[in-house]
């Protein structure tokens, strides 16, 4: 669920045309605020409030135990994996993906993004510069590599997420592994998904579920967080990428023009 920001670019309208663009606006405008009185002003502080925290936070680390519904035969299967984030602003992240399938690794150091597949033993390497959110765009744009649980390492959470959102609601307290969370519910057009967010003075997710409504039997992606460390720094070589022996190098291909618009689309 990455979400990008469309920019819309206006013309000059003839004096013919002004009273039915300003009837046009008026109408753009009222359901604007329809809109965003559908979102329940508690539910948006309460996200504003996490998407803060996070983005504001130098460095942490955190797991988190992933599910998501896969179409076997007809039959809807749930294929699960295990996501080790490390995180240190503006422009570092270490994330490592285990399965009994896979077991894969993702590091930006600020220069370079590299995947690494362990169990294959091979790796190929983007060159890419900037913040967090700007490497992150770049791989899902160019090369189509999507970083694991990308909204919530973005430098603002709370605008990524909600960038598509028609309505939002608080639906209350509720514990996730023990933990006394707010439970959230928001909707767009093609999901829905909902967010778990741990009370007391350190909002964070503790799980986060989407709902593909445009998909076959709306299939869900479900992660369970734990572990949240804003304490234990993470010095250079966390984010260095030492090949292994043996390990073999390929090319990770940018994405065709085609590919890409209709990639762009689809969000």
């Amino acid at each position: 669920m990455n979400n990008r920001i469309i920019n819309l670019a206006t013309h000059r309208l003839r004096p013919a045309v002004a009273v039915a663009a300003m009837v046009g606006l008026m109408s753009v405008s009222v359901s604007a605020a329809d809109q965003k009185a559908a979102v329940d002003p508690r539910a948006d502080e309460l996200l504003k409030r996490m998407g803060d925290y996070l983005g504001q936070a130098q460095f942490f680390s955190v797991s988190a135990e992933v599910w998501q519904d896969q179409l076997s035969s007809g039959q809807r299967i749930q294929a699960d994996r295990a996501v080790d984030l490390q995180v240190r602003r503006p422009n570092r992240l270490r994330a490592e993906v285990h399965s009994p399938r896979r077991n894969r690794e993702l590091i930006y150091d600020g220069s370079a993004i590299t995947l690494f597949n362990r169990a294959q033993n091979f790796y190929g390497t983007v060159h890419s510069s900037g913040s967090l959110d700007e490497a992150m765009d770049a791989a899902s744009d160019r090369f189509g590599i999507a970083m694991p649980l990308e909204d919530f390492v973005r430098s603002d959470p709370h605008k990524d997420l909600m960038h598509k959102v028609t309505s939002g609601a608080d639906i209350g307290p509720v514990t996730v592994m023990g933990v006394l969370c707010e439970h959230l519910a928001f909707t767009q057009d093609n999901i829905d998904w909902q967010v778990w967010i741990e009370n007391g003075a350190r909002p964070v997710p503790r799980k986060f579920v989407i709902t593909y409504k445009d998909e076959p039997d709306s299939p869900q992606f479900i992660a369970i967080f734990s572990n949240w460390d804003f304490t234990t720094r993470l010095p250079d070589f966390v984010f260095h990428f030492e090949r292994p022996a043996g390990a073999s190098k390929i090319k990770v291909k940018e994405m065709k023009a085609e590919n890409h618009a209709h990639k762009t689309e689809e969000k």
